[in-house]
């Protein structure tokens, strides 16, 4: 434990060094997060079972090939296009679709109230969108629409100006209801991170903002916890809040077989299994999404970020994705940190998911909706890029005449 902690602190003091202090870094985070973690498992984790060497090793592997080729990647000078401005067509359009689906927003609401089979509408809400109550699916409350919210608001807020405040303030309560409907403390991080990230970059808030706001929101998800419980109060709300959601993936892993999938990467490339599916070239149905329970001193259901990588290809897929995250994560950020505008929006999504290695995967196990995340925050771009639906002065006159003619 000690040296696997060791490590993680020498990495995370790397990083630092070579990111000139910024904590948004890739490198950062998934060092720090993993030194926070095992700092904290030895004063909290008393009642966990105990971590040994498999889980040990494999972190050890991730933390150190992560961070390296994360940092390999921010070193390089990449050529950086950064006057690219968002359609104002593509953004009047995702605004204005944000606002016609909203109503959809309510009527979940209603039908999740009216179906709901507990005294605490709350649970109800959160029971809904893991798909708890019948007839409620748990793709009827995460609608691609609310993805339309998130980068609409992210892409105004990195326009942010006087012109378009009222935007983002109403893009910004629109999703916050969506997480407050949904009882998810992930949208909320989502959310917050995101934000965050994107403000930073522009140079509005500085480190301490950033310190302040992550009190807040501990205490804005110990709320959100005791809100959708049905159980009577912790007489250490935080102590377990942590315990549950930062430490308990990490015995839950040691359970884990390495190499034991079925079939090929089913975890892994699960993306391109349900595409197989859906389109009737197979009769076997992708992995669900949401693990099984397993009893590690408290329940749980995560086993970080490492999880398909090593049911599927032991401690060599640990090695090589790592690798291969560091690289791509590593190159988003550098783009974001040279002040290209589309890469900024692009690692203010990633961003929650790089923080949430500890609890489980979400790079490639939610491969499906990395590619919409994508598709939403670079559409605007693209057409501003390549010029698509506008028309100069020039050619408008132009096209006048031919017509009178």
């Amino acid at each position: 434990m000690y040296i696997s902690i060791s490590l993680c602190l020498f990495l995370f003091i790397i990083s630092l060094i070579c990111s000139k202090y910024n904590i948004f870094s890739p490198s950062v985070i998934t060092s720090g997060i993993w030194l926070s973690v095992l700092f904290l498992y030895t004063f909290l984790g008393s009642g966990l079972n105990p971590l040994t060497d498999k889980f040990l090793s494999a972190i050890d592997i991730w933390v150190t090939l992560f961070c390296v080729s994360s940092l390999f990647i921010q070193a390089l000078s990449l050529s950086n296009n950064n006057r690219i401005k968002p359609s104002q067509l593509a953004r009047n359009i995702f605004f204005y679709a944000s606002l016609v689906t909203f109503p959809l927003l309510i009527l979940h609401a209603y039908e999740i109230v009216k179906l709901g089979t507990s005294t605490n509408w709350m649970a109800d809400m959160r029971s809904a969108a893991v798909g708890g109550i019948k007839g409620i699916s748990i793709e009827d409350s995460n609608p691609f629409y609310t993805l339309i919210w998130l980068g609409s608001y992210l892409i105004e807020l990195n326009c942010y100006s006087k012109e378009n405040k009222k935007r983002v303030f109403v893009l910004f309560l629109m999703y916050l209801m969506y997480a407050f409907i949904t009882m998810s403390k992930t949208n909320i991080l989502t959310l917050f991170l995101s934000t965050i990230f994107v403000l930073y970059s522009n140079k509005f808030i500085k480190f301490n903002h950033i310190a302040i706001s992550g009190i807040i929101i501990l205490f804005v998800f110990l709320g959100v916890q005791s809100l959708r419980s049905n159980s009577t109060a912790s007489k250490n709300p935080t102590s377990e809040f942590v315990t549950i959601y930062a430490l308990s993936s990490a015995p839950a892993f040691e359970t884990v077989k390495s190499e034991s999938s079925v079939q090929f990467g089913e975890n892994v490339f699960r993306f391109f299994y349900a595409v197989k599916y859906k389109l009737g070239l197979t009769k076997m149905k992708p992995n669900d999404t949401i693990l099984g329970f397993v009893n590690v001193g408290v329940v749980t259901n995560t086993y970080t970020v490492l999880y398909p990588y090593y049911k599927d290809f032991g401690l060599s897929g640990i090695a090589f994705f790592s690798i291969l995250l560091g690289l791509l994560l590593g190159f988003v950020y550098n783009k974001a940190e040279n002040g290209n505008v589309i890469f900024v929006v692009l690692y203010s999504f990633f961003l929650f998911e790089l923080v949430m290695q500890l609890v489980g995967d979400l790079f490639f196990t939610n491969f499906s909706l990395n590619l919409k995340l994508i598709l939403v925050a670079t559409t605007p771009y693209f057409i501003s890029r390549y010029e698509l639906f506008s028309y100069s002065r020039k050619q408008l006159k132009i096209i006048k005449n031919k017509v009178d003619e």
